[in-house]
C-alpha cells in the first residue's frame, strides 16, 4: 500500500504533498516473498494509474486535475526497491494550469532497519531534492536519518519508526486480524519535514469490484479482482496538538496487497488514482 504525503494547501503543492504515494501504493503480485516481522507478503509488480477529479469545493484554487503515475516494487533479494513517477496537471480556476512532476525511489531492507532514498519534485520551475539514509537501530528500536541533499541535514526517528513498505506491511496484518484502528509513525524521506503520526482506519471487508466495478476488476485480473478493506488514514506532524489532520487517504488494500483505487482528500478539493494497468516482475535469483 505507500505508501508519499500531502500538506495543508497554500497556493501551491509542495514536494511533501505526494508522500502519501509513497506510503501507500505497493501493489502485490505474482509469487510472494514475506517482509520480516509481518504476515503480510510482497512481491515485484509494475503499475500504472490514472489522476482523476474527486470533489472540488465551489470557490476553490482548483477546478480540475488530469495526470498519471507509475510504480514498480522490485525485490533485490535483501529488501525491496520502490519507484514511482508522477505528472499531474491541475486546472485553476482562473484558466491557468499548475504542472507537477514527482519522482521517488525508495530502497527498504527486508528486516525494516536501513532505508535509503531519493525525492525530486518539480512544481513549475522549482525543484527539490532529498536524498539519503534512514537507520534504525533495530527492529522496534530507535533510529536515525541522515541527508545528502540537503547535506548534513538529521533527523532522530523515534522508536517503532516504520519505513513506507513496513507500513503497508503493518495495516494488511492489523486489517486480517480484524482491528478497526491502527496507529503508527512512519518516515519516507520524501522532504526534510521528518516522521509523522498516521492513524488508520479500517473498514468492514468487501470485494473489489464493489468499489471499482465489475469491469475495471475483471481488466485487471484476478489478483484485483478479490476482497479486501477501505482503509482511511488520517496524517498528523508529531507530537501535533491540532485535532484535524494535516490531509487524509483513502484506499482500496485488498488482501494480497494489490491497491486499484486511491482517495486524496485535500479538504477544498480531492483527487482519485485508479489502477489501469497491472503486470508482475519476476524475483531475481538470490
Amino acid at each position: 500500500m505507500e505508501n508519499s504525503r500531502i500538506v495543508p494547501f497554500r497556493g501551491t503543492l509542495r514536494t511533501s504533498g505526494w508522500r502519501w504515494l509513497i506510503m501507500f501504493v505497493p501493489v502485490v503480485v505474482g509469487l510472494a516473498l514475506p517482509l520480516a516481522a509481518h504476515a503480510a507478503e510482497f512481491v515485484g509488480h509494475r503499475a500504472v494509474y490514472s489522476i482523476e477529479p474527486g470533489k472540488f469545493e465551489s470557490g476553490g484554487d482548483f477546478v480540475g486535475v488530469s495526470g498519471d503515475m507509475e510504480l514498480s516494487l522490485e525485490n533485490n533479494c535483501n529488501g525491496w526497491i520502490m519507484s514511482q513517477t508522477l505528472q499531474m496537471n491541475l486546472q485553476t480556476a482562473g484558466g491557468n494550469e499548475l504542472r507537477q512532476f514527482h519522482r521517488y525511489t525508495g530502497r527498504e531492507s527486508a528486516d525494516g532497519t536501513h532505508y535509503d532514498f531519493f525525492s525530486s519534485s518539480r512544481i513549475g520551475d522549482n525543484r527539490e531534492d532529498f536524498r539519503g539514509r534512514a537507520t534504525m537501530e533495530r527492529p522496534g528500536g530507535a533510529g536515525n536519518a541522515l541527508f545528502r541533499l540537503p547535506e548534513g541535514k538529521h533527523i532522530p526517528l523515534p522508536e517503532a519508526t516504520k519505513f513506507p513498505l513496513g507500513h503497508t506491511a503493518f495495516l494488511i496484518d492489523r486489517a486480517k486480524a480484524g482491528d478497526r484502528l491502527a496507529t503508527a509513525i512512519v518516515f519516507d524521506g520524501a522532504d526534510a519535514s521528518g516522521p509523522q503520526e498516521v492513524t488508520a482506519f479500517i473498514g468492514r471487508k468487501q470485494q473489489s469490484r464493489d468499489v471499482i466495478g465489475e469491469d475495471a476488476a475483471k481488466a485487471l485480473g484476478p489478483l484485483a479482482d478479490r476482497a479486501g478493506w477501505k482503509i482511511r488514514m488520517a496524517f498528523y506532524k508529531m507530537d501535533s496538538r491540532r485535532a484535524v489532520p494535516e490531509y487524509e487517504v483513502e484506499a482500496l488494500q485488498l488482501e494480497n496487497g494489490v491497491t486499484p483505487w486511491i482517495l486524496l482528500d485535500y479538504q477544498d478539493f480531492s483527487v482519485i488514482l485508479k489502477m489501469k494497468k497491472l503486470e508482475a516482475i519476476l524475483p531475481p535469483k538470490c
